[in-house]
């Protein structure tokens, strides 16, 4: 229709006349003008111009705007202005100011970068979020802080993070098409063109890292179902310098993802190191392949750097002890432990005989039975403390284990601690 109407503006004007009448919001009175006469009819700017004289009760429709002063529009403004409009968006909000236009990623891009807490991403096959947490949260966003504190940790990242969404994911969406992505946070989104979900968060995660300066508290990268995880390598990469940061969380699907990470992060500041070895994308793995792959772990300055290490492992392949053995402290969390009376002996023996052990927790989802805990016991000669408490003397020193028993989250743990009497 917009063609038709080209050259009568009074019929645009009167037009917008009508849709003042209900007196929105000037940019949704906007949208539906654009829906009824087409996006290309008139700029937002001059609909703006005349829909805000008819609300002001200006009614002249013959008004000549060449002698009005000319706007400026956000580009046209001094740097000191356009930096008092944006000195307050989060990093989260600096990214979507990002998305709009060329320009407007030229002014973040001048500004120096906002300093973040923490980075979490997950990669899932249809969708992937990202949290860049700059330590600010909105007092009027509500989250159930019930549950384990796994369960509340997920309830606020999904509460905070950018989501990216296919049209695979948003498939009842009827205004997404193959190739788009819908880019959301709260209750805001935008559809991007000819994009994938993967790219988008994998980009503004090594946007955020190359800004960053100072060292972030904590970094989680999860991929729980993405094929092309392995495109984040070269991004990382391709970083001026290696990622500097007190605590690393990685999450793998496919048995080799930390082996694209690991590399690029410094040890200078590491305090934690924790992989979560999910591995569902791959079936039992053979004792000398999972040796292997702990071994390469193991052997990385990161690990040795860490003040606390941890592996949490799903697959149902025994866990090659020995490879921990030369480390002080360590947290192993096995979701298919063998708690038989055995297994659980042969375990504890090779803990409680260690020259260089100080602490282990070791962590599973089944916990061992009232009779084979006490089996354990006396087996190992421990005194008991109280039913959760035991000690066992270390020979020809000063030195004892104390082994505890406890449990939460539906796990159950036992965590050796050597203690020096003369302490």
């Amino acid at each position: 229709m917009s063609h038709i109407l080209q050259n009568s503006p009074h019929v645009f004007r009167t037009l917008i006349l009508y849709e003042a009448i209900d007196q929105l919001p000037a940019f949704h009175a906007y949208k539906n003008f654009a829906r009824k006469v087409g996006e290309d009819a008139m700029s937002y700017q001059d609909f703006e111009f005349w829909y805000m004289r008819f609300l002001r009760g200006e009614y002249d429709m013959d008004y000549d705007r060449s002698q009005d002063p000319k706007c400026r529009s956000l580009m046209n403004m001094p740097l000191e202005i356009i930096e008092r409009i944006t000195s307050d968006l989060t990093k989260n909000q600096r990214i979507t100011f990002r998305k709009v236009c060329r320009s407007f990623r030229i002014i973040m891009d001048m500004k120096p970068p906002a300093p973040l807490k923490k980075i979490l991403v997950r990669f899932e096959a249809d969708y992937s979020q990202l949290w860049l947490d700059d330590g600010t949260r909105r007092p009027d966003r509500y989250i159930n802080w019930h549950g384990t504190p796994d369960e509340q940790a997920k309830r606020e990242f999904d509460s905070y993070a950018i989501c990216y969404m296919s049209k695979a994911y948003c498939w009842n969406q009827e205004d997404m098409q193959e190739g788009d992505c819908k880019v959301s946070r709260g209750y805001r989104g935008k559809i991007l063109k000819n994009t994938n979900h993967w790219e988008l968060a994998m980009n503004d995660l090594t946007t955020a890292l190359k800004e960053q300066k100072a060292v972030l508290d904590e970094i989680m990268i999860e991929n729980k179902s993405l094929d092309s995880f392995g495109e984040l390598e070269p991004k990382l990469k391709a970083l001026s310098g290696k990622v500097l940061v007190k605590k690393l969380k990685i999450v793998t699907n496919y048995s080799n993802e930390e082996a694209m990470i690991l590399p690029y992060v410094s040890p200078e500041h590491i305090e934690e190191v924790e992989i979560e070895m999910r591995d569902r994308k791959f079936g039992q793995r053979s004792k000398g392949e999972k040796r292997k792959r702990i071994q390469k772990i193991v052997e990385t300055e990161l690990w040795k750097r860490a003040e606390i290490r941890t592996l949490h492992c799903h697959s149902k392949t025994a866990f090659p002890l020995d490879t921990l053995m030369d480390f002080t402290k360590f947290n192993l969390r096995l979701e298919h432990f063998n708690s038989s009376p055995n297994s659980l002996l042969r375990t504890v023996q090779n803990l409680i005989t260690s020259p260089v052990l100080e602490c282990v927790r070791l962590g599973s989802s089944s916990y061992p039975s009232h009779t084979n805990h006490a089996k354990l016991i006396a087996a190992i000669g421990a005194t008991e403390i109280n039913w959760m408490t035991h000690h066992v003397r270390i020979p020809n020193s000063q030195e004892f284990f104390e082994i505890k028993f406890d449990s939460n989250d539906k796990l159950s743990f036992f965590t050796i601690t050597r203690i020096n009497v003369q302490n």
